[in-house]
């Protein structure tokens, strides 16, 4: 069972690292069911967060009920500076990893492939995403990935199970999730 947060400081820590590691907004209703905190007391954070992020490098902004972690406008040339460097050069060892893990899981939520892995992926799966490797869809809650067409064409392949034992890997997943389920 979730811990209730006893006071606005630590309620801020909270919060500021489920909007990080969301990547995505997160709904007031939300952060109040995670955590177990008073709507009041979580907006009271939210608004002492977006305050603390003056003159910084990200921005707390809401919209519609939802609060999101996003880079500042001053940031926005560099940061573009960053991705078109990123998809000029090779895929990185976490690239293929989280590439292996939609293209064999797919499609799969931002966290599950970061519970596989251990570790936050959403710079690597928006890299994907932009390469056009992986393909995102907004419209499932959460957001799912699966492997191209294009990541397909480039291997040479027509469709995911001729992929290198495809049908044995997915059959052995869908074994241990019923085990881990039971």
């Amino acid at each position: 069972m979730a811990k209730r947060t006893n006071n606005i400081e630590n309620l801020e820590q909270v919060l500021e690292s489920l909007l990080f590691s969301y990547g995505e907004s997160i709904s007031i209703k939300k952060l109040v069911e995670i955590t177990l905190a008073s709507t009041n007391d979580v907006l009271l954070a939210l608004e002492n967060l977006k305050n603390n992020f003056l003159n910084r490098g990200i921005k707390l902004i809401s919209k519609d009920d939802k609060w999101q972690l996003v880079s500042s406008k001053e940031s926005s040339v560099y940061i573009e500076k960053l991705v078109k460097s990123e998809i000029q050069e090779e895929l990185t060892p976490a690239s293929l990893e989280v590439l292996a893990v939609v293209a064999y899981r797919g499609p799969v939520s931002k966290s599950e492939v970061e519970v596989l892995r251990g570790v936050n992926s959403t710079y690597a799966l928006r890299n994907l995403t932009l390469r056009g490797l992986v393909d995102k869809n907004d419209t499932t809650k959460p957001q799912t990935y699966q492997i191209s067409l294009g990541a397909l064409k480039k291997l040479g392949l027509e469709k995911e199970h001729e992929l290198p034992k495809y049908n044995e890997l997915k059959s052995e997943v869908f074994k241990t999730e019923k085990l881990l389920q039971n």
